[in-house]
């Protein structure tokens, strides 16, 4: 970056002596305006703002000595050389003590500008890297600063943060209130794919969800932010009890339009004192986790929800009607039931997501044992029992718990019957389009048995008799004839083929192509060429 600098003399002739007087080119400056009177120099400067003034001290409307002072009370950083003549020493000594860098006796010699110039430059680099430490001290500060005050803001939530502390008072003073509340930001479980994402992605996800919630939080009052077990805790003051919520949609809708990330956003109720914050704070965390009964994406106040204490007898009927449907060959009537079964244990159980697992466990459970003491025949085929409680635990949301039941019930009610063999091949079927439609996720012999409603030691014998090759060998033959056909057909990269047939790291999808194959992805791309 050049040094500008502007030239200002009465004499003309002096200005282009000035000039041409050294090569300021290589000094890495660049002359950009001249000023023939003091009035014009202000304007040139207002207009241009240079790093450096060479000026003769003596011009019309104003002198050197209210160049600088003007200079001065603007408070513009320029460094000013005056021009003076012998007669005008004593003048010019004056202009150096009010700030001037130095000052030349006319006529100007060569030697003696480029020493003033030198000098100049020397204060300039100066101050330029002071002014670059100061700027880092600046900095450092404020982040240790910000350290602190989210250290501050955590203590805040939690409930340990004495009114007596430095922190409390600085929280104090920057939150005016008179209402506190604070909420809680979890990225949605389904639906954006972040298992899958490497850690350095996540690092950045986290780094631009913190941004978002503060700006959000920012836009609509004063208030803090925080990272916690990975999601994203806000502390907010505001003057009206219906900001809160405001702002958590607010959140849930930037992050979505600018990251394309769903996200559930829990608030609690606002309380009046800022230590009661904690209050607040627990009460978002119960907020966030009634999406696992309300669904997804979503934004959700506190409230304190009553659990239906009066369903056991309604529970117990609907579960006898189901069996009922189930060994009567009433399918629809056995779903209608079950879809209604599911509602009672909801209501009965809402706001207590192991409660509401438990239960329908139990409920399956009870199904299952009922229609294998009946008289109908039924093909076994290894039903999981289990298991069956842990992978009701693995669904977000109770909706899609309800789905996965009903799914159960389908599989329980095409066992019923006198043709194990048909359905064998019918379930294998279903298992084989399960696989070729998941290979390129983290498809296992434990969640594909889930599917079947098998135990995975069962699945595994059951799988092999119908498709004379283990699963893990079945799925791993689908990934490598998709990745010959990549290979054959697009230019893509081996890492984008890796991902493209369920492989994370592309060294282990390499390996396993050449285990395969005989040859590496590139040696195998290379011979189609030869």
């Amino acid at each position: 970056m050049k040094i500008t600098v502007v030239l200002a003399d009465d004499e003309p002739i002096i200005l282009k002596g000035l000039g041409k007087l050294i090569p300021w080119e290589e000094y890495g400056m660049e002359i950009v305006g001249y000023a023939y009177d003091g009035k014009e120099l202000l304007e040139t400067i207002e207009a241009l703002k240079p790093d450096i003034v060479i000026s003769d001290i003596s011009m019309p409307h104003y002198s050197g000595i209210d160049i600088i002072k003007e200079i001065k009370r603007r408070e513009l950083p320029i460094k000013t050389v005056f021009i003076s003549a012998y007669q005008e020493f004593s003048y010019a000594r004056d202009a150096v003590a009010y700030g001037a860098v130095d000052y030349l006796v006319k006529p100007v010699k060569k030697s003696e500008l480029e020493a003033v110039i030198a000098k100049t430059l020397s204060l300039i680099r100066e101050e330029n890297e002071e002014d670059r430490r100061r700027r880092k001290l600046d900095q450092l500060e404020r982040k240790n600063r910000d350290g602190e005050v989210d250290v501050w803001v955590e203590q805040l939530a939690e409930g340990v943060l004495s009114e007596h502390s430095e922190g409390y008072a600085y929280l104090r003073n920057q939150l005016a209130g008179p209402l506190y509340a604070a909420g809680i930001v979890g990225i949605d479980p389904t639906g954006n794919d972040n298992e899958r994402w490497p850690a350095a992605t996540q690092k950045l996800v986290e780094f631009a969800v913190r941004n978002i919630v503060q700006e959000s939080v920012e836009a609509v009052g004063a208030g803090y932010s925080f990272v916690r077990a990975g999601k994203h805790v806000f502390v907010l003051s505001c003057e009206e009890p219906g900001v809160p919520m405001e702002l958590a949609s607010a959140i849930r809708d930037n992050i979505l339009n600018f990251l394309k990330l769903k996200v559930s956003v829990g608030v609690g109720d606002p309380v009046r004192v800022l230590s009661q914050v904690r209050v607040s704070r627990e009460q978002a965390e119960q907020a966030l986790e009634m999406t696992y009964f309300t669904g997804l994406n979503r934004a959700i106040g506190y409230r304190v929800r009553e659990q239906r204490k009066d369903s056991e007898n309604e529970w117990f009927t609907l579960q006898s009607e189901i069996v009922k449907g189930l060994t009567e060959g009433a399918w629809d009537h056995a779903l209608s039931t079950m879809r209604a079964l599911l509602q009672v244990i909801k209501a009965a159980t809402i706001g207590n997501r192991q409660l509401a697992v438990s239960t329908c466990f139990s409920s399956i459970l009870y199904i299952v044992q009922e229609v294998k003491k009946s008289d109908v025949p039924m093909s076994d085929l290894g039903f999981d029992i289990q298991h069956l409680q842990s992978r009701l635990r693995q669904y977000e949301t109770y909706e899609a718990m309800c789905g996965g039941i009903v799914d159960m019930l389908q599989e329980l009610y095409d066992r019923i019957g006198d043709k194990p063999a048909g359905k064998e091949q019918t379930l294998i079927a279903r298992i084989v389009r399960y696989i070729e439609a998941h290979y390129t996720e983290d498809v296992s012999l434990e969640s594909v048995a889930a599917i079947a409603f098998m135990n995975p030691y069962y699945f595994s014998s059951f799988f092999k008799k119908h498709t004379k090759r283990n699963f893990k060998q079945y799925v791993t033959d689908l990934r490598m004839e998709q990745a010959v056909q990549l290979l054959k057909t697009t230019d893509l990269m081996v890492y984008e083929i890796a991902e493209k047939v369920g492989y994370n790291n592309a060294r282990h999808f390499s390996d396993m192509f050449k285990k395969h194959t005989g040859k590496l992805p590139q040696e195998f791309k290379q011979s189609l060429r030869d």
